[in-house]
């Protein structure tokens, strides 16, 4: 069976984590405790390495071929079968290119930490269909 697998949206985790960094930044400028600040800023780093460190060692993952859409949350594995799905598409967001995929009860579920290019979105429509 086909499979494809979709690598780590390096650039996502790159934005993530300078915005954590801008944020951190920003606040200690307006006063905001430090001790609140050092909280929320551990807890958004270590929220986003732990997710970069469970892909890069592949206990997390997207996977998209016949069968459907299969993919690893908090250590849940989920998925998606292909009659449910209605389309896969790309959303642009500026740099950042983020797969969704959208299901036959309305809703969408994207994938903000894989990266997907064109030629591998027509791969996986022609696998989902």
């Amino acid at each position: 069976m086909r499979t494809l697998e979709l690598e780590i949206n390096w650039l996502f985790y790159v934005l993530t984590l300078s915005l954590i960094w801008l944020g951190n930044e920003l606040f200690s400028i307006l006063a905001i405790p430090s001790s609140l600040l050092q909280i929320v800023t551990l807890i958004l780093l270590l929220f986003t390495l732990t997710t970069l460190a469970l892909s890069l060692t592949g206990k997390r993952f997207l996977h998209i071929d016949k069968a459907g859409v299969s993919y690893n949350f908090f250590g849940k594995t989920h998925y998606i079968h292909a009659e449910h799905i209605q389309a896969i598409r790309l959303r642009s967001l500026g740099v950042l290119s983020i797969p969704e995929v959208y299901l036959d009860d309305g809703r969408v579920i994207r994938f903000f930490s894989w990266k997907m290019n064109g030629d591998e979105l027509l791969k996986a429509e022609s696998l989902i269909r």
